[in-house]
Protein backbone atom coordinates (compact mmCIF):
# COMPACT_ATOMS: atom_id res chain seq x y z
CA UNK A 1 0.00 0.00 0.00
CA UNK A 2 1.08 3.54 -0.69
CA UNK A 3 -0.66 5.00 2.32
CA UNK A 4 1.22 7.83 3.95
CA UNK A 5 3.37 8.58 0.92
CA UNK A 6 3.02 12.23 -0.13
CA UNK A 7 1.54 12.79 -3.57
CA UNK A 8 0.14 9.28 -3.93
CA UNK A 9 -3.45 8.19 -3.52
CA UNK A 10 -4.18 5.06 -1.48
CA UNK A 11 -5.26 2.12 -3.62
CA UNK A 12 -8.79 0.91 -3.09
CA UNK A 13 -9.82 -2.68 -3.35
CA UNK A 14 -13.19 -3.31 -5.00
CA UNK A 15 -13.59 -6.58 -3.13
CA UNK A 16 -13.18 -4.82 0.22
CA UNK A 17 -15.69 -2.14 -0.75
CA UNK A 18 -18.26 -4.76 -1.77
CA UNK A 19 -17.63 -6.67 1.45
CA UNK A 20 -18.32 -3.51 3.51
CA UNK A 21 -21.49 -2.82 1.51
CA UNK A 22 -22.86 -6.34 2.09
CA UNK A 23 -23.73 -5.38 5.66
CA UNK A 24 -25.94 -2.60 4.29
CA UNK A 25 -27.74 -4.57 1.58
CA UNK A 26 -31.07 -3.96 3.30
CA UNK A 27 -30.70 -0.20 2.92
CA UNK A 28 -30.15 -0.53 -0.82
CA UNK A 29 -33.14 -2.85 -1.05
CA UNK A 30 -35.36 -0.54 1.03
CA UNK A 31 -34.35 2.50 -1.03
CA UNK A 32 -35.20 0.57 -4.18
CA UNK A 33 -38.62 -0.39 -2.81
CA UNK A 34 -39.28 3.25 -1.88
CA UNK A 35 -38.32 4.50 -5.37
CA UNK A 36 -40.37 1.75 -6.99
CA UNK A 37 -43.40 2.65 -4.85
CA UNK A 38 -42.99 6.35 -5.71
CA UNK A 39 -42.78 5.39 -9.37
CA UNK A 40 -46.02 3.41 -9.18
CA UNK A 41 -47.72 6.35 -7.43
CA UNK A 42 -46.36 8.72 -10.10
CA UNK A 43 -47.73 6.45 -12.83
CA UNK A 44 -51.17 6.17 -11.22
CA UNK A 45 -51.32 9.93 -10.66
CA UNK A 46 -49.66 11.09 -13.90
CA UNK A 47 -51.27 14.55 -13.98
CA UNK A 48 -50.20 15.31 -10.41
CA UNK A 49 -46.72 13.97 -11.19
CA UNK A 50 -46.52 16.20 -14.27
CA UNK A 51 -47.34 19.25 -12.18
CA UNK A 52 -44.77 18.17 -9.58
CA UNK A 53 -42.12 18.00 -12.32
CA UNK A 54 -43.13 21.45 -13.57
CA UNK A 55 -42.96 22.94 -10.06
CA UNK A 56 -39.56 21.34 -9.46
CA UNK A 57 -38.20 22.75 -12.74
CA UNK A 58 -39.68 26.16 -11.85
CA UNK A 59 -38.03 26.08 -8.43
CA UNK A 60 -34.65 25.15 -9.94
CA UNK A 61 -34.93 27.96 -12.51
CA UNK A 62 -35.74 30.54 -9.84
CA UNK A 63 -32.88 29.47 -7.57
CA UNK A 64 -30.37 29.29 -10.46
CA UNK A 65 -31.56 32.64 -11.79
CA UNK A 66 -31.20 34.28 -8.42
CA UNK A 67 -27.67 32.96 -7.97
CA UNK A 68 -26.72 34.02 -11.49
CA UNK A 69 -27.97 37.56 -10.88
CA UNK A 70 -25.98 37.77 -7.63
CA UNK A 71 -22.92 36.37 -9.40
CA UNK A 72 -23.35 38.93 -12.19
CA UNK A 73 -23.54 41.88 -9.82
CA UNK A 74 -20.53 40.56 -7.91
CA UNK A 75 -18.55 40.43 -11.18
CA UNK A 76 -19.11 44.00 -12.36
CA UNK A 77 -15.43 44.29 -13.25
CA UNK A 78 -15.93 41.76 -16.03
CA UNK A 79 -17.11 43.46 -19.27
CA UNK A 80 -19.86 40.90 -19.91
CA UNK A 81 -21.33 40.88 -16.38
CA UNK A 82 -24.53 42.31 -17.84
CA UNK A 83 -25.07 39.06 -19.79
CA UNK A 84 -25.02 37.09 -16.52
CA UNK A 85 -27.60 39.42 -15.03
CA UNK A 86 -29.82 39.16 -18.13
CA UNK A 87 -29.42 35.38 -18.21
CA UNK A 88 -30.32 35.18 -14.52
CA UNK A 89 -33.37 37.38 -15.08
CA UNK A 90 -34.44 35.09 -17.94
CA UNK A 91 -34.20 32.06 -15.63
CA UNK A 92 -36.03 33.90 -12.87
CA UNK A 93 -38.86 35.03 -15.14
CA UNK A 94 -39.14 31.58 -16.74
CA UNK A 95 -39.40 29.95 -13.33
CA UNK A 96 -41.97 32.46 -12.12
CA UNK A 97 -44.00 31.94 -15.30
CA UNK A 98 -43.90 28.17 -14.78
CA UNK A 99 -45.23 28.65 -11.24
CA UNK A 100 -47.95 31.03 -12.40
CA UNK A 101 -49.00 28.98 -15.47
CA UNK A 102 -47.94 25.36 -14.82
CA UNK A 103 -50.18 23.95 -17.57
CA UNK A 104 -48.50 26.14 -20.21
CA UNK A 105 -45.08 25.25 -18.83
CA UNK A 106 -46.02 21.54 -18.94
CA UNK A 107 -47.02 21.94 -22.60
CA UNK A 108 -43.71 23.63 -23.42
CA UNK A 109 -41.70 21.00 -21.54
CA UNK A 110 -43.63 18.21 -23.26
CA UNK A 111 -42.75 19.63 -26.70
CA UNK A 112 -39.11 19.94 -25.66
CA UNK A 113 -39.03 16.34 -24.40
CA UNK A 114 -40.69 15.05 -27.58
CA UNK A 115 -38.34 17.00 -29.82
CA UNK A 116 -35.36 15.92 -27.73
CA UNK A 117 -36.33 12.25 -28.03
CA UNK A 118 -36.85 12.63 -31.77
CA UNK A 119 -33.45 14.27 -32.33
CA UNK A 120 -31.65 11.86 -29.98
CA UNK A 121 -33.27 8.86 -31.68
CA UNK A 122 -32.29 10.00 -35.16
CA UNK A 123 -28.74 10.67 -33.92
CA UNK A 124 -28.54 7.16 -32.40
CA UNK A 125 -29.74 5.57 -35.63
CA UNK A 126 -27.17 7.53 -37.64
CA UNK A 127 -24.37 6.76 -35.17
CA UNK A 128 -25.38 3.10 -35.06
CA UNK A 129 -25.04 2.79 -38.83
CA UNK A 130 -21.64 4.51 -38.69
CA UNK A 131 -20.19 1.97 -36.24
CA UNK A 132 -17.74 -0.39 -37.89
CA UNK A 133 -18.79 -3.43 -35.83
CA UNK A 134 -20.05 -4.48 -32.44
CA UNK A 135 -23.48 -3.85 -30.97
CA UNK A 136 -24.59 -1.90 -34.03
CA UNK A 137 -28.09 -3.45 -34.13
CA UNK A 138 -28.76 -2.62 -30.46
CA UNK A 139 -27.86 1.04 -30.93
CA UNK A 140 -29.96 1.33 -34.08
CA UNK A 141 -32.86 -0.41 -32.30
CA UNK A 142 -32.54 1.97 -29.33
CA UNK A 143 -32.55 4.86 -31.79
CA UNK A 144 -35.69 3.59 -33.50
CA UNK A 145 -37.49 3.22 -30.15
CA UNK A 146 -36.42 6.70 -29.03
CA UNK A 147 -37.44 8.22 -32.38
CA UNK A 148 -40.86 6.55 -32.23
CA UNK A 149 -41.36 7.72 -28.64
CA UNK A 150 -40.50 11.30 -29.63
CA UNK A 151 -42.84 11.12 -32.63
CA UNK A 152 -45.66 9.75 -30.45
CA UNK A 153 -45.20 12.53 -27.90
CA UNK A 154 -45.21 15.21 -30.59
CA UNK A 155 -48.16 13.65 -32.44
CA UNK A 156 -50.25 13.63 -29.26
CA UNK A 157 -49.35 17.16 -28.23
CA UNK A 158 -51.00 19.22 -26.71
CA UNK A 159 -53.56 16.63 -25.62
CA UNK A 160 -50.94 14.56 -23.83
CA UNK A 161 -49.45 17.49 -21.91
CA UNK A 162 -50.92 16.54 -18.54
CA UNK A 163 -49.53 13.03 -18.43
CA UNK A 164 -46.34 12.68 -20.53
CA UNK A 165 -43.93 14.18 -18.00
CA UNK A 166 -45.58 12.32 -15.11
CA UNK A 167 -45.47 9.00 -16.95
CA UNK A 168 -41.81 9.46 -17.91
CA UNK A 169 -40.99 10.44 -14.32
CA UNK A 170 -42.89 7.40 -13.00
CA UNK A 171 -41.24 4.98 -15.43
CA UNK A 172 -37.83 6.39 -14.51
CA UNK A 173 -38.53 5.89 -10.80
CA UNK A 174 -39.78 2.33 -11.35
CA UNK A 175 -36.63 1.32 -13.24
CA UNK A 176 -34.39 3.22 -10.82
CA UNK A 177 -36.03 1.48 -7.89
CA UNK A 178 -35.78 -1.91 -9.57
CA UNK A 179 -32.06 -1.39 -10.15
CA UNK A 180 -31.48 -0.58 -6.45
CA UNK A 181 -33.54 -3.61 -5.43
CA UNK A 182 -31.43 -5.80 -7.73
CA UNK A 183 -28.22 -4.34 -6.27
CA UNK A 184 -29.45 -4.92 -2.72
CA UNK A 185 -30.38 -8.51 -3.49
CA UNK A 186 -27.02 -9.07 -5.20
CA UNK A 187 -25.20 -7.74 -2.12
CA UNK A 188 -27.24 -9.86 0.29
CA UNK A 189 -24.90 -12.34 1.98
Amino acid sequence: MTMGMPGREPRHNLGEAIHRLRARWGWFFAFGVLCLAFGVVALTMAAVSTMAVVFMVAFMLIVAGGFEIVLGFNSRDWPAFFLWVVSGLFYLVSGAFALARPEVAAAALTVLVGAGFLVAGVARIWLGYKLPAGPKAYIVFAGVVTTLLGALILAGWPGNTLFVLGVLFGVDLVFYGASWIALGLKLRP
